[in-house]
């Protein structure tokens, strides 16, 4: 993807943020004048993707490691929820990351909390513990004081294999002979985060990676590198409404396919 079109995605996921009030509003599922589609499958998988069952999986270039470029709102399968935007490698673990984001960064955004579980599919090379199936994580709710004061926060579930094959640890990571240990992560926006610390509009993951990229730069021994990984994950913009708690809540739907590189020293 050229870098003219990966500004074009930017900017248009800010015009997207402006219309978020707009379907609080109204309820509408239609987002317009920000060059928005209707929906599209997931762009084709990652070079030396394999699949399980119905599930595609990508990897990394040289490694056998191998997880699902999206997550999954149930264990075991079935409808996506976000896209994976992030891929920390070197000394990562789930508690370093966590760490890192909640104790460490100098961005004001740094009260956390847990929000809900989805599950990535997940299957180990040839270095480390045999594993292969579903992880599931409730991630980081990233706010300024606490959760039920802030009309925004910015949600990351973070996933890994156990650590050990079995039940799992905060130690947990892909390992690779080439890029150390690996966690991968999905963000997305959570709007008017109130009762309960869920919302009323979900999504937005690139304007929301943007938001931990600017956090993440700030965490001694990061180094964080935007767009640069290619895991064939786009899709156009669209909005479906899904019944949370018995209500119709907006999810929106966007990702230009680059994950952010992260490596932790």
């Amino acid at each position: 993807m050229a870098a003219g079109q990966r500004t074009s995605l930017r900017r248009s996921s800010l015009c997207r943020v402006a219309l978020l009030f707009a379907v609080v509003a109204t309820g509408s599922t239609a987002l317009t004048g920000c060059g928005s589609g209707p929906p599209s499958e997931p762009g084709p998988v990652a070079s030396g993707s394999t699949t399980s069952g119905t599930v595609a999986a990508v990897g990394l270039a040289g490694d056998d490691n191998r997880f699902s470029p999206f997550d999954f709102r149930q264990n075991g399968g079935g409808p996506t929820d976000w896209p994976i935007t992030f891929v920390f490698r070197g000394n990562a673990t789930m508690e370093r990351v966590k760490a890192g984001l909640c104790r460490e960064t100098r961005h004001p955004w740094k009260y956390c909390d847990p929000g809900g579980s989805m599950y990535l599919y997940a299957r180990t090379g040839a270095t480390g513990a045999h594993f292969e199936g579903f992880v599931g994580n409730r991630g980081i709710k990233r706010f300024g004081e606490n959760c039920a004061s802030n009309d925004f926060t910015a949600h990351m579930r973070m996933y890994a294999p156990p650590a050990d094959g079995g039940p799992g640890a905060d130690s947990d990571s892909f390992v690779s002979a080439v890029y150390g240990n690996v966690v991968v992560a999905t963000v997305h926006l959570d709007f008017q985060d109130k009762a309960g610390c869920s919302g009323r509009v979900h999504g937005y993951s690139d304007v929301v990676e943007e938001w931990f990229i600017e956090a993440m730069k700030t965490i001694p021994g990061w180094q964080v590198i935007p767009d640069s990984l290619d895991l064939g994950n786009a899709n156009d913009t669209f909005v479906v409404m899904r019944d949370v708690s018995g209500a119709h809540v907006p999810h929106v739907y966007e990702n230009d396919q680059l994950a952010t590189e992260v490596v932790i020293s």
